[in-house]
C-alpha cells in the first residue's frame, strides 16, 4: 500500500518537473470566477430580500396584537388590527411545525479517495460531554 503511494506521489511529481505550459500571446488575463461574480448586471430597484422565519413571525404578530389593543383605546375599528395580529401570530405558530429545521448538521467527515475521512473535534467542553451523556 505504501509503495503505491509512493508511486502516484513520484508520478504526480514527474509531470510537475515538466515545462510550464506556454503563455498566450494574446495578451489577455484569465478571467477569475470572482470578478465574474462582481459584475453581475444589477437592477435599479432591487428589493432587499426579506427572510421570514416563523420566530420572526411570531414577533411580528404579537407586535400587531399590542399595536391593535393600543390603538383600539383610541380609534375603536383598529381592534381588527389586533384580531390580523393574532392570526399572523397563529399562523406563524402553526408553520413552525412544518417547516424543516434551517440549520444543517455539519459533516463529521468527508470522503478522499474513496475514503471516508472522520475528524475528530479539537477539543470537547464539561458542557458538550454532559450534553452527550444525557442525550443518549
Amino acid at each position: 500500500m505504501a509503495d503505491r503511494v509512493e508511486r502516484e506521489i513520484e508520478e504526480i511529481l514527474a509531470k510537475l518537473d515538466g515545462d510550464a505550459p506556454p503563455a498566450k500571446q494574446d495578451g489577455r488575463a484569465p478571467i477569475s470566477l470572482a470578478s465574474r461574480r462582481k459584475r453581475r448586471p444589477r437592477l435599479a430597484l432591487t428589493l432587499p430580500s426579506i427572510h421570514l422565519s416563523p420566530a420572526g413571525l411570531l414577533f411580528a404578530g404579537a407586535g400587531i396584537m399590542l399595536l391593535g389593543l393600543v390603538a383600539a383605546s383610541f380609534w375603536s375599528p383598529a381592534i381588527w388590527l389586533s384580531f390580523a395580529g393574532v392570526v399572523v401570530f397563529l399562523g406563524a405558530f402553526v408553520s413552525s411545525f412544518f417547516r424543516a429545521p434551517s440549520a444543517k448538521p455539519q459533516p463529521k467527515g468527508v470522503f478522499w479517495r474513496d475514503r471516508y475521512i472522520e475528524y475528530a473535534p479539537a477539543s470537547e467542553s464539561a458542557f458538550d460531554r454532559l450534553k452527550k451523556r444525557f442525550r443518549r
